[in-house]
């Protein structure tokens, strides 16, 4: 299960381009959960969404859409 914070993480990286970043305790848990890859090119590192990332947070907005549609309805 992902904390808050790599929650958090992962939507600041939707919607941006491959962007260079520090390598924080969140980013190498996206990693590792093949949600985030990282490159590393001499010392500065960039990350992007892997298709796997990109398909939670699809899921994820699919999610709230369809809550928000049942919550109209009541």
């Amino acid at each position: 299960m992902l904390s808050h914070h790599e929650l958090a993480t992962l939507l600041r990286l939707r919607d941006t381009e491959p962007r260079q970043a520090e390598l924080d305790p969140e980013v190498l848990a996206l990693s590792r959960y093949e949600l985030v890859e990282i490159r590393r090119l001499d010392k500065v590192a960039t990350l992007k969404l892997t298709s796997r990332g990109r398909e939670l947070l699809r899921r994820l907005r699919m999610d709230t859409v369809e809550t928000l549609d049942q919550t109209d309805v009541q």
